[in-house]
């Protein structure tokens, strides 16, 4: 018996582990589902576990799960009301959210335009200024001539952290130790955004040489209400890659605590965030201060952790989101656990 009357049938727009664990959820509440699929995966296990499956290309993904045509496509002669798109492939995809939209069909995940200016470093930056989230001293300004970013550098004091406005995973990402090299570090910045992101744009930060990385998962709904789901600590990384993540933090005080869920609920309500997402800060391990990163727009392979903390189904939060069933979601009892993602050069 579907328990999510609004939710007639819901497309799956994704493959593997997240694929299955969305339909696993939705066939618990009663929910028909539809897989997609290319030629590589025709007996993968989302393929048979979803009640209805559709081929949509060939094996590599810029013929099949990255085609927003074909999946729109699929979904209207299947009949799904709803789409959920995962991780990774469309998740963040403004132009698949706009597609959606356009076909009357539930994107289950949050607005266009959150996605969008999340996805921009810069543009997110002056959001949380405005709401006066913390943020790492620097430059985000529009003005991105050789010499005005020189002087940024000069202005917030070395080593500085350069860094592509797009993207992510370290790429664009460059230390300028001293005016010596600052402007090589900046030009190899812009070049390595500009081949892996199309937009050479980058923004000035102050290095902080010994920080953790804590992240806090959260879920908002179409009325203004936001959940936090405490935070997880991701310090261990290699190559700006995280490797090792513990939930909740360790280390950290109550008011700490307290504060940094606060600075990450605001972050969602100055961007109208909708749906389940996660704010990421870097804190200053001596001084405590902790500054906004980003914010990213889907639902990330890392909430897993805080679902097995929590003994919450973090698949099972979105599609309550879509129906702007927040309050209808009762939470869970706190726990601790980790994950550790193997790392392979």
């Amino acid at each position: 018996m579907n328990q999510l009357k609004g939710i007639s049938k819901l497309l799956v727009a994704n493959r593997g582990e997240i694929a299955c664990r969305v339909m696993k959820t939705a066939r618990r509440l009663g929910v028909p589902t539809v897989a997609v699929y290319s030629k590589a995966d025709e007996f993968a296990k989302h393929v048979t576990y979803a009640d209805e499956a559709f081929l949509i290309g060939e094996a590599a993904a810029k013929d099949s799960y990255l085609r927003k045509d074909r999946i729109i496509d699929v979904a209207l002669r299947s009949g799904a009301t709803h789409i959920h798109p995962g991780y990774g492939f469309l998740s963040e995809n403004t132009g698949f959210a706009h597609d959606c939209a356009t076909n009357n069909i539930k994107f289950v995940g949050p607005p266009a335009s959150a996605i969008q200016a999340m996805g921009d470093k810069i543009e997110s930056k002056v959001i949380m200024e405005k709401a006066k989230v913390p943020l790492v001293p620097g430059y985000h300004g529009s003005d991105q001539s050789l010499e005005r970013l020189v002087q940024g550098c000069k202005e917030i004091g070395f080593p500085v952290l350069v860094k592509a406005a797009l993207g992510g995973g370290g790429k664009g990402m460059k230390i300028a130790t001293s005016e010596a090299d600052c402007v090589d570090a900046i030009q190899s910045a812009q070049r390595e955004a500009l081949s892996s992101f199309g937009d050479q744009r980058v923004l000035l930060e102050k290095y902080v040489g010994q920080p953790r990385h804590i992240e806090v998962q959260l879920v908002a709904d179409t009325h203004g209400n936001v959940l936090h789901f405490y935070e997880r600590d991701c310090s261990v990384q290699r190559r700006h890659q995280k490797i090792i993540e513990e939930a909740p933090a360790f280390g950290i005080s109550e008011d700490f605590r307290n504060a940094i869920h606060k600075a990450a609920i605001d972050s969602a309500r100055a961007v109208g965030y909708e749906n389940a997402g996660t704010v990421e800060f870097l804190v200053d391990a001596d001084t405590w201060e902790f500054y906004f990163m980003e914010m990213n727009t889907r639902l990330q392979v890392s909430e897993r952790t805080v679902e097995q903390k929590e003994t919450l189904r973090s698949a099972l939060i979105p599609l309550f989101l879509s129906l702007s069933l927040l309050s209808s979601y009762n939470p869970f009892r706190r726990s601790s656990v980790g994950s550790c993602k193997r790392d392979v050069d």
